[in-house]
């Protein structure tokens, strides 16, 4: 390799470090406080007082009214809250996938709403459409379960933690979090700089322009899209949202990449991790997120189709 190349390399591992560092940064003073506050209103109980007012809903979905309280800890936090409320309760394994699945989708609604919306839609538009996902698609997959509704019981009697223990847990994860987030979001801003320098994404795009097809998404939606599903919508916000503000992504279009990447990310870790916990019903919930995210966005389209068609009639009456 020529010294030139090396010095375009150095360069734009420069500015990618750069660009991920101020990233990180931004991400952290969002995720640290919210995440904080969920484990706060979780120690004092808040959480369990709203219980009665979200117990019904359960029923909705074919899931016990104990389930309330590993989504609450999913939808507040992240899978893997969901996971530990589930540890202290016996719930079948179809409930488990069904629980998992709603948490898979509607996980961490608040950061990574706040994230899609600085990378060009609306906060309470993409929440609503992960929470609508959510409960359609674990109810039709609850049809496929026998008795997910049943009622079930902890398996002890667990002493609650004390304050002090809580936020030195806390503190432990978000450090390694933390440290985890700068060193993915950095690492990934820089091979970004480099193969943009290099021409590799237009070539990608070519390669996967099929599959983007697929899924409704436009082409230009394939960088974004990829760190959404390897890397995550929290872990990946530096690039989701610089690759959306390069403009290469119309308005409209940016509304059915969100929408698909909210109901389908992390698709990696999420499977490695929680197949310890379902098994095989694993394949469950990539299939039926993938799916999902599909209907979704061919549905959005199909919708703003009809709403132009109605508009144009509209005119032509006036």
């Amino acid at each position: 390799m020529s010294s030139l190349d090396i010095s375009r390399i150095r360069k734009n591992s420069a500015i990618g470090a750069k660009k991920g560092l101020k990233s990180s940064i931004w991400i952290l003073k969002l995720l640290v406080p919210l995440s904080l506050l969920a484990v706060l209103l979780e120690w004092f109980g808040v959480v369990e007082m709203l219980a009665p007012v979200f117990r019904p809903v359960m029923s909705l979905i074919n899931l016990p009214a104990e389930a309330f309280f590993p989504l609450v800890a999913g939808v507040l936090a992240d899978v893997y809250g969901s996971v530990a409320v589930m540890a202290v309760m016996e719930f079948s394994v179809a409930q488990k996938v069904l629980i998992i699945l709603f948490t898979a989708i509607s996980h961490s609604l608040i950061v990574e709403g706040i994230i899609q919306w600085r990378s060009g839609i609306n906060f309470f538009k993409i929440t609503a459409i992960r929470l609508f996902a959510s409960v359609i698609v674990v109810w039709a997959a609850s049809l496929f379960y026998p008795a997910t509704g049943e009622s079930v019981a902890a398996v002890d009697t667990i002493a609650m933690a004390s304050f002090g223990q809580v936020l030195f847990d806390w503190l432990k994860n978000i450090s390694l979090l933390s440290v985890q987030i700068v060193l993915v979001v950095t690492f990934i801003l820089v091979l970004q700089e480099i193969a943009m320098s290099y021409g590799i994404i237009e070539k990608a795009r070519i390669v996967f322009s099929p599959l983007m097809r697929f899924m409704g998404l436009s082409d230009q939606a394939m960088v974004p899209w990829l760190v959404a599903i390897f890397g995550g919508v929290t872990i990946g916000s530096a690039v989701i949202i610089e690759e959306c503000r390069r403009g290469a992504i119309s308005s409209v279009e940016l509304q059915y990449f969100h929408a698909s990447i909210g109901i389908n990310h992390s698709m990696i870790e999420h499977s490695a991790a929680l197949s310890t916990i379902v098994g095989s019903g694993i394949l469950v919930v990539i299939i039926v997120r993938f799916v999902a995210a599909v209907l979704v966005v061919h549905g959005m389209r199909f919708w703003d189709k009809l709403a132009k068609i109605e508009l144009f009639q509209a005119r032509r009456k006036a």
